[in-house]
């Protein structure tokens, strides 16, 4: 069969006809998949983009080490990722019993924060008592040379009060 025949099945279509729609087809498919090439490249750019806005959005919830983790977990399956990190951020603010939310009492620095004084407690002595212990185990470990925890405990021999 030479080319300019017609095929007797193909309802007397001449050949050259249909090498010329098949070679139309094929551009025009070809044209779509580059299309599509380029709405992926965007897609993914998007998604990209939306990725990272979240893992600066949830920054105080996701630590550094972990954000390549948490990147991935957003890429896959985003309303999960977000409503796992939403409950994370719930929890970590602390709560009081009521539920309302607590703020933390500020840092004080060392030099200047006055501290606080602990209760005497029981009219006991015991916290003189430890005193005692303590200054009388330091003058045994000097005079004897011996170690503070044996010192200490030939003080509480010594004072039973």
């Amino acid at each position: 069969m030479a080319d300019g025949d017609v095929i007797p099945a193909a309802g007397g279509v001449n050949c050259d006809d249909l090498n010329a729609q098949i070679a139309a087809l094929q551009q025009e498919l070809a044209l779509e998949r580059a299309k599509n090439e380029v709405l992926l490249e965007q897609v993914l750019k998007s998604e990209d983009s939306l990725a990272d806005k979240d893992i600066e959005t949830f920054g105080d919830v996701i630590p550094n080490e972990d954000r390549a983790f948490w990147r991935g977990q957003l890429l896959e399956n985003r309303e999960s990722a977000v409503g796992i990190l939403n409950r994370m951020r719930e929890r970590a603010k602390p709560a009081d019993d009521k539920g309302a939310v607590v703020t933390p009492k500020p840092l004080h620095n060392r030099e200047t924060a006055k501290p606080s004084v602990a209760d005497k407690g029981p009219a006991g002595g015991g916290e003189d008592r430890a005193a005692k212990l303590r200054n009388r185990a330091q003058e045994i470990a000097r005079r004897d040379g011996s170690s503070f925890t044996v010192a200490f405990r030939l003080a509480e021999k010594e004072i039973t009060v």
